[in-house]
């Protein structure tokens, strides 16, 4: 990760990637402690799970993660997070058991509660993110809860079932039009169409999937929102730096983003939070 007038870029693909197995003791206790009762078993499944981190945040526990499942990847249990849980799935295909089969452009929004499962016979890649600690998304820290077989696909903690987005089970973006980019939130400048794949009905903060054509060029001006930028399809040039997909830039609210320009187009996923002032909406 490199710093620069504030904004965050991450080199995903300059990354090395980083097997489960490799990362089992620097989990968030809540979750390494429930991935399975039987260690070894623990380890055997997520010798077949690799990431690249590209953001993670102590503090709240969130984080963004380009995963690579091997096939024959199936979890230990059903279980529930009491974080929301995030995902758009890039390739292969993955089925899971609160929210059925998905493959490439698929993507859910999981509130806190939902018992579920993964599994994968072919394997599968996705931008995996768990929100951590936000209030105006109902959501805590990131954990892993087991629960019984019985339970799959039902609400069972005592937070809020659905929250202020709502529960996207499975979003198939490739059916979804593109549409006239509104960048009142994502503020990317013009020229791009978008998909929402959701939207934060209290704060406006929204996930979307924005496709910009081949030379697009801008210098996102300041927004009271912070931006996450991923390159999910495309290069994409940070300045001089050519990131290769998918690599992320992060931009604080209030803070002007470095320039962006795709040479060839890209499909970004831009992740925008709250306003930092309210009144700013």
């Amino acid at each position: 990760m490199t710093a620069g007038a504030q904004a965050t870029v991450v080199d995903g693909a300059a990354m090395r990637w980083v097997n489960g197995a490799e990362v089992y003791e620097t989990m968030e206790p809540a979750f390494r402690d429930n991935i399975g009762q039987d260690r070894e078993a623990a380890l055997t499944l997520l010798r077949r799970y690799n990431a690249r981190c590209l953001w993670k945040d102590d503090t709240t526990s969130r984080r963004i993660d380009h995963i690579r499942a091997d096939p024959g990847y199936v979890d230990l249990s059903e279980a529930y997070h009491d974080s929301v849980e995030e995902c758009l799935v890039l390739g292969g295909a993955v089925e899971l058991t609160a929210e059925g089969d998905f493959e490439a452009g698929d993507y859910f929004w999981r509130p806190p509660g939902w018992v579920h499962s993964a599994s994968s016979p072919q394997g599968f890649e996705a931008i995996l993110m768990m929100e951590g600690e936000d209030s105006t998304e109902g959501s805590d820290r990131v954990s892993r809860v087991v629960r019984p077989d019985e339970d799959a696909g039902e609400h069972v903690s005592q937070a809020d079932q659905l929250g202020p987005r709502g529960y996207v089970r499975r979003a198939e973006s490739r059916f979804m039009p593109w549409r006239d980019h509104d960048d009142h939130g994502t503020r990317l400048g013009g020229g791009a169409t978008a998909k929402v794949l959701s939207l934060n009905a209290d704060t406006g903060a929204e996930t979307v999937l924005v496709q910009v054509p081949a030379g697009w060029s801008s210098l996102p001006e300041r927004s009271e929102r912070e931006r996450f930028i991923i390159n999910t399809s495309g290069a994409l040039l940070v300045d001089d730096q050519e990131l290769a997909e998918p690599s992320l830039v992060r931009v604080p609210a209030g803070v002007v983003a470095p320039r962006l320009h795709a040479p060839g187009g890209a499909e970004l996923m831009v992740k925008t939070g709250p306003p930092a002032d309210p009144t700013a909406q």
